[in-house]
């Protein structure tokens, strides 16, 4: 690493620091008012109180990772230009792209170490914080919901179970009807008054069911049971819960695995996989902010540090829209979910790189 690679990156480091401080600091010290009086009402220790927030600060480092980097690139060009620095740097015949690239090194390293961070760390400690809320402050908005109501799924490409209501304080399911499809005709019905998940032999026991069979005219036989049967089902009481989790709560595994229980028994897993690569795609803003920042920072140098961060933040906001765009058109199926969470990133990857090109000094 050259003598100016080191100059840029210490000032730019030094100035990422100060500013993931201070947003971190604002972040705490806002929580901290807003919940104060529900830590006071629960009566919770002080040690209980700062492990709480030990286990929100990786949440947060997360939050203000973009913003801080782009302060920090925005505040050094800025400040080199200030500076007459950059003027003598360009002037000695090192570009503006020879300047950028340490920080954009930097962009994309955070920007692949943040998806590592939000999988092994944001989420599990996160998980954990959310049940401190649960077991101390009892917030009403993390109980995990014991009862569904007016289940269909999909178990296999010619098996469909629909279910009335089910309980997962005992795995019970009322009211259930499974129904079989030979060529998207009915040949074979079953209902069950209630159907029981057995852990210990990966099977649903039926109790009170009707057999109806359904010849190829149509002719209908039906057959009462008189005792309970076992059945085995692509289902699991797990596939029920999840399918009403935020993706976001997920570690990647975790998604990856379920979206793969729900192709193979031939469920629509589109939703699901749009949020699996999102979880891949958004870590870039880290890289993004930099790219439109350094640009915007040096295009303009009579104009302030000011006017490049307010570029840059408005910027950003319409790359957040271009995600959330994005996002759609794959829920919709308009897209691949891959190419839809890309979109926003492919766009600012060119248009930052434009912008750096037309600055070219």
């Amino acid at each position: 690493m050259k003598l100016l690679d080191r100059y840029i990156l210490k000032k730019f480091l030094l100035i990422f620091g100060l500013c993931l401080i201070a947003f971190l600091v604002i972040f705490n010290i806002v929580d901290l008012i807003e919940k104060l009086d529900k830590f006071l009402k629960a009566d919770m220790p002080s040690n209980l109180i700062a492990l709480y927030y030990l286990y929100q600060l990786p949440y947060y480092i997360n939050i203000a990772l973009p913003m801080a980097l782009l302060l920090a690139g925005v505040f050094t060009i800025g400040l080199l230009s200030k500076h007459n620095e950059l003027d003598a740097i360009i002037s000695s015949g090192i570009s503006l792209y020879r300047v950028s690239i340490p920080l954009l090194i930097t962009g994309v390293l955070i920007s692949i170490g943040s998806f590592f961070f939000e999988d092994s760390v944001v989420i599990p400690t996160t998980r954990r914080r959310i049940d401190i809320e649960i077991n101390n402050m009892h917030r009403r908005k993390y109980l995990q919901k014991t009862f569904f109501t007016n289940i269909m799924y999909q178990d296999s490409p010619t098996c469909n179970i629909v279910i009335g209501n089910f309980s997962t304080k005992n795995n019970i399911a009322q009211n259930v009807t499974i129904q079989y499809n030979d060529q998207f005709k009915l040949v074979r019905r079953i209902d069950a008054r209630k159907m029981v998940w057995l852990p210990d032999q990966k099977l649903w026991q039926l109790f009170d069911y009707k057999v109806r069979s359904f010849d190829k005219n149509g002719t209908e036989t039906v057959i009462a049971a008189s005792s309970d049967t076992l059945i085995q089902f692509n289902l699991e009481p797990e596939d029920i819960i999840k399918s009403d989790l935020n993706p976001e709560s997920m570690r990647y595994s975790e998604l990856s695995y379920f979206i793969k229980r729900l192709q193979e028994s031939g469920n629509d897993a589109r939703k699901w996989e749009v949020n699996k690569y999102f979880k891949m795609a958004f870590p870039f803003t880290n890289f993004i902010v930099i790219l439109f920042g350094v640009p915007l920072a040096a295009a303009k140098p009579h104009k302030g540090i000011a006017f490049g961060a307010g570029m840059s933040l408005l910027a950003i906001f319409i790359y957040y829209g271009f995600i959330k765009f994005g996002q759609v058109l794959g829920y919709k199926g308009i897209l691949s979910p891959l190419l839809a969470v890309w979109l926003g990133n492919i766009v600012f990857l060119i248009a930052g790189g434009y912008l750096l090109y037309k600055i070219r000094q």
